[in-house]
């Protein structure tokens, strides 16, 4: 008699992390920048003066403290779109260096821009002349009201797209900078910025970043060093969002947590870290307070809570590929694998997402992460000599 045998069910395909790109005031890639965060090493060195038109009292000049890109990295003179393509350029290329060269031209990559930014040119025929082998017709370039969780949802997009097969990689990056005069007076003029008159005011800073996805089976398939697999994500919309004026009852970013950790296998229990956008501002840090109360299933498992903005700086659009990044680090850092982490970012316009990682199994690679680890591990014990 012939035997029938049960076919074994394959593990479901998923979207990892193969790639990522940093540039910010604390470093020149993600690993010196995750590396800042971690130790706490802020760059908050340049002051300047912002004139605030139309005040009470006519016009004013007051100071605000803000985190800059090093001017040996970009000069303060560059200004404008050529200065988030600037923001840009380091971290794309740092992301495509985790491709072999000749796959470039065959991923496709997307930017994310905030809508103030003026475009006086085709941001992608630059960005192609600059970044070696990359593709013009593979690129676009989207301008958003919201775009630090346009960058989230773009990756939600892209992964379904890539389980679709109908591209082999994405390269999504976003930059924005808070630290030119016209965003500055704008932020002083709305109360935001911090200083002795508004202790719950935010630093303004600016960053450029990039990830790089694949499928999980093309990624093993290179023996590439896998750095996160994305577990879930969720979003939604906050109907009171705090610019309004009106108290947030965190309606946008609970539902959005629910969302996210309905697509876990636990429902979110097994998640160790939370890192979100909070910057400073008190509403943030409110709705935050409310929201974590109401979306785990065993509320009295300890968990930790970072906020990246605090070393960084608020990059403004940019700031949930600095969250990404810093999610990204600690997974690597943790040893055993102990959870996943959750990441949650929030626009002015109401918008919430949230994305869940998780650690993926590699022990072929195991030297290369040992030795990020030992790299980390070694700057900070550098920087504590006196």
């Amino acid at each position: 008699m012939q035997k029938t045998e049960k076919k074994k069910s394959s593990p479901a395909e998923r979207i990892v992390v193969t790639g990522l790109g940093l540039l910010t005031p604390v470093g020149s890639s993600w690993q010196d920048t995750t590396a800042a965060i971690l130790e706490g090493r802020s760059a908050y060195q340049a002051h300047e003066t912002v004139q605030v038109v139309s005040s009470p009292s006519g016009d004013v000049l007051r100071g605000a403290t803000i985190s800059r890109v090093a001017d040996d990295l970009i000069t303060t003179e560059i200004k404008g779109i050529d200065r988030i393509e600037a923001l840009l350029i380091p971290p794309i290329s740092e992301c495509l260096r985790a491709l072999p060269e000749a796959l470039h031209g065959f991923v496709d990559w997307e930017i994310i821009l905030p809508d103030t930014c003026e475009w006086d040119h085709d941001i992608l025929s630059s960005l192609t002349k600059k970044i070696p082998r990359i593709q013009r017709t593979s690129g676009k370039a989207c301008a958003s009201p919201n775009p630090r969780c346009t960058f989230f949802s773009q990756i939600a997009c892209a992964g379904r797209a890539l389980l679709k097969r109908r591209i082999e990689g994405v390269v999504m990056a976003c930059a924005d900078t808070l630290c030119e005069t016209e965003r500055l007076s704008k932020l002083m003029l709305d109360g935001r910025l911090k200083d002795p008159d508004n202790p719950y005011g935010i630093l303004a800073g600016e960053a450029g970043g990039s990830v790089l996805l694949e499928r999980e089976s093309s990624a093993r398939l290179r023996k590439t060093p896998i750095l996160a697999a994305i577990s879930s994500q969720g979003s939604a919309t906050e109907p009171h969002p705090w610019p309004d004026g009106k108290p947030s009852k965190a309606l946008g970013l609970t539902t959005a947590f629910h969302q996210a950790f309905s697509k876990l296998d636990d429902l979110g229990a097994s998640v160790v870290h939370v890192i979100t956008d909070e910057n400073g501002e008190r509403a943030r840090a409110l709705e935050w307070s409310l929201t974590a109360g109401r979306i785990f299933p065993n509320p009295n498992q300890e968990r930790y809570l970072w906020h990246p903005a605090v070393v960084t700086g608020d990059t403004g659009g940019s700031l949930g590929a600095v969250v990404l990044a810093d999610a990204i680090m600690r997974l690597i850092l943790s040893t055993p694998p102990s959870g996943r982490i959750t990441l949650a970012v929030s626009d002015d316009q109401g918008d919430r997402q949230v994305l869940c990682l998780e650690h993926v199994d590699q022990p072929e690679r195991e030297e290369y992460f040992a030795k990020l680890r030992s790299t980390l591990g070694y700057r900070k014990i550098t920087r504590e000599k006196p």
